[in-house]
């Protein structure tokens, strides 16, 4: 929609201004089957267990996914906000989510933006962070599904309460976008908060006490990162960036999982995380012209640096080290290939890199566990007829271990396991205008 709402008015410096607001507005739904009987939907969320693993009671809140996937029709989620400005130097955004199906809401995004003279700004409130290139709300993506790295190693994206400043210069015809962030913490992918616990019950029928550090003041999470974007031509344009982060705390409890944990154990510790990414784009001259085609990869690396507080087996292990390295990276394209019609293919591994290391008793060198990977290989096919209306054909091919009780004994065993999904996606959308593509980072 065109035209913007004024709602009311600010008094500032005995100034009146106009404060002109946009409605935003996503509904996503779903039709979703597998190979696998239904069953498969699921096998991502419990692969999580795998990168992050947490009691049922864990601290720190769920990620970004909207919804998961499951046998059938459903309306997977509700986004629904507005972005408001109250001049040129000043705007922001509120937003929530809606899991209908769940019966849950969560305030998603609450921000405001002031802009300072030499391209500068700063926002604060609960913001989405501009790691990387595929930290994204769902509706941006051009798949149904969550992009995987993301997925297994953010928890499916870093959304939180803090305070972002950014510089954007033109230099040498080049757009630049660099940055620093500082966040709170609780996402369980780098900065999950624990809580002591008494009467622990393990998961061999123990009782346990696990007492973890208290959680740090803010910010526990502070991140750097440098983003360019350069046309070569009027059809031609390259884009990259470079984003690390650092959480000042991470805190797991790790159950029984199979092939991963033989016994229930605690670490605390730090965490850091790496984003490299690229993109070439090719316009022919208008957006939904035929021969428009993009091209981007994303590459990961997270690194734990733990220690471990509890152990259900061998408690004289506390106090040891626990080094942990995964990785992860995903390359997409999407061509145009009629008007209103997209074909994407995306490829995505995580886990090439996937390792604990620990020190064994002297003068024997670090111990190193490896972990098998995980990859999946997604075609999907997009019709747009109009700007508010989206249906989305997907497929996707994949190969992750998952755990199956397979001898009987009540406890799972990991098993390798090859299966197929099949997605068709419909989107309605209200967005005031915007080309939803990451326009407020």
């Amino acid at each position: 929609m065109k035209g913007n709402i004024a709602l009311g008015v600010l008094l500032v410096s005995g100034h009146v201004l106009a404060v002109e607001v946009e409605p935003l507005l996503y509904v996503d739904s779903v039709i979703y089957g597998d190979s696998e009987g239904g069953d498969a939907g699921s096998y991502a969320g419990e692969a999580l267990g795998v990168y992050n693993v947490h009691s049922d009671g864990a601290g720190g809140h769920e990620g970004h996914s909207h919804g998961g996937l499951e046998q059938g029709a459903h309306i997977r989620s509700i986004e629904a906000g507005l972005d408001w400005q109250a001049s040129d130097k000043l705007d922001g955004r509120i937003k929530g989510v809606i899991l209908p199906e769940d019966g849950e809401a969560e305030l998603e995004e609450a921000w405001a933006r002031y802009r300072l003279p030499a391209n500068t700004s700063v926002k604060a409130g609960k913001l989405l962070s501009a790691f990387g290139a595929n930290n994204i709300h769902p509706h941006e993506s051009e798949f149904v599904q969550q992009n995987l790295p993301v997925q297994m190693l953010l928890d499916g994206g870093l959304i939180e309460k803090g305070v972002q400043l950014e510089w954007q210069p033109e230099i040498a015809g080049t757009h630049l976008k660099t940055g620093v962030e500082l966040l709170d913490g609780g996402n369980r992918g780098i900065a999950a908060q624990e809580e002591s616990v008494t009467g622990y019950q393990t998961s061999k029928g123990k009782t346990a006490n696990i007492s973890y550090p208290e959680h740090p003041d803010f910010p526990q999470v502070s991140h750097v990162y440098l983003k360019a974007e350069k046309e070569l031509s009027e059809k031609h344009a390259i884009s990259g960036g470079v984003s690390y982060l650092k959480s000042r705390q991470h805190q797991e409890l790790h159950q029984y999982h199979p092939g991963i944990n033989e016994a229930d154990h605690g670490l605390n510790g730090e965490a850091s995380m790496w984003s490299a990414n690229a993109a070439y784009a090719h316009d022919t001259g208008k957006s939904g012209d035929v021969g428009n085609f993009k091209v981007a990869a994303e590459y990961l690396y997270q690194n734990k640096d733990l220690t471990l507080n509890f152990h259900e087996d061998k408690p004289n292990l506390v106090g040891q080290p626990r080094d942990l390295h995964v990785d992860g990276y995903s390359v997409q394209g999407s061509y145009q290939i009629a008007p209103k019609w997209q074909v994407g293919l995306r490829h995505e591994r995580v886990g090439g890199t996937h390792e604990a290391r620990r020190p064994s008793a002297p003068p024997f060198p670090t111990q190193t566990s490896y972990f098998n990977d995980m990859k999946r290989n997604t075609v999907a096919v997009t019709w747009q007829p109009a700007k508010q209306h989206q249906l989305r054909l997907e497929t996707a091919h994949n190969n992750f271990d998952v755990g199956e009780d397979t001898n009987g004994d009540g406890r799972s065993e990991a098993v390798n396991k090859t299966f197929d999904q099949f997605m068709l996606q419909y989107q309605w959308s209200l967005d005031g205008g915007h080309d939803n593509k990451h326009h407020d980072h």
